[in-house]
């Protein structure tokens, strides 16, 4: 004789509001696609979704106040590829594979490679020539220290011999508003928070980071284009829960998610953000984090990167 066992709270997930953690403040971009995917997943779920900004730490407040978090699928971690890049520099830190449950990618997008529209660069060849010609003196802001974009500051600074001096902040934001302030000179950033800018003539993007041109920007040319080759990569951002939420929790969060990525208005929303809708298994967006953290601890070690710098 076989007995089923139903368990009512699952089958009634979810009871009570959502809450998206993520570490960027308002304004960067992943509290931009946070507050995208919660306000249709909100309308989808029939609860509540809030967006709680947790920035600080490279990540570790919101990544630590997520792990903490009861596993009940009601916490999820709103997070980039700056997940796994965190390993290469504070291993003190818990382990991202062991501390979350992964839930879905959501996006992806490139990071951008843009200066003040009144400087005099057009290219990153011009670019490099005028850091070359003041060592130290050209100003690059980042939006955090362990983000793609400082660690592709880092990079160009490896491969092409430059020196810059990086400004690192806590979220996209204030890092674009002194670049507009003309009390920096460039940004390294994913591309959604600058597109506005970029599009209003603020701002003027000389490269993007990902194997082919970006459609948002079809006339800026790639790294790879301009024989950088080393500096392609494309970023990510996804969901995570606190390790240990039941499957079947993550199951229905990923359905509902993929459901809201694949909505005409959604997409439409996310690619004026420069964001590339993604969606998949929960799998997948493991695999997503499990690759990235070799990928950039290989370009950390052959770049020689290290956050003194």
């Amino acid at each position: 004789m076989t007995v089923t066992v139903s368990c009512p709270a699952l089958a009634e997930f979810p009871e009570q509001p959502i809450r998206i953690v993520v570490s960027a403040l308002p304004g960067g971009s992943p509290d931009i696609l946070a507050r995208i995917i919660g306000q249709h997943l909100s309308l989808k779920i029939g609860q509540s979704v809030i967006v709680e900004n947790k920035s600080g730490g490279a990540g570790a407040i919101a990544n630590e106040y997520v792990a903490r978090a009861k596993p009940d699928g009601y916490t999820l971690l709103g997070t980039s590829d700056a997940l796994g890049i965190n390993v290469s520099f504070f291993p003190d830190q818990p382990d991202p594979t062991t501390s979350f449950t992964p839930v879905i990618q959501a996006m992806s997008s490139p990071q951008v490679l843009a200066v003040r529209s009144d400087i005099d660069v057009k290219s990153v060849d011009e670019y490099v020539e005028r850091a070359k010609t003041d060592p130290g003196g050209q100003t690059i802001s980042v939006p955090g220290v362990t983000t793609s974009g400082n660690l592709a500051s880092l990079m160009l600074e490896s491969q092409t011999g430059i020196d810059l001096n990086i400004a690192v902040y806590p979220s996209a934001a204030p890092a674009i508003n002194d670049v507009l302030g003309q009390h920096i000179d460039s940004i390294f950033v994913t591309l959604g928070p600058a597109l506005p800018q970029i599009q209003a003539g603020k701002l003027r993007a000389i490269a993007v980071t990902t194997p082919e041109r970006t459609p948002a920007l079809p006339d800026v040319p790639t790294f790879r284009e301009l024989g950088l080759d080393g500096m392609t990569f494309t970023s990510w951002q996804g969901y995570f829960a606190p390790a240990g939420t039941p499957p079947e929790v993550v199951s229905k969060l990923n359905s509902a998610i993929n459901e809201v990525l694949a909505e005409p208005e959604v997409q439409k929303q996310l690619l004026a953000n420069a964001f590339d809708p993604a969606g998949g298994t929960p799998e997948q967006q493991g695999a997503l984090l499990h690759d990235g953290i070799g990928f950039w601890a290989d370009i950390v070690k052959k770049n020689n990167v290290k956050l003194e710098n």
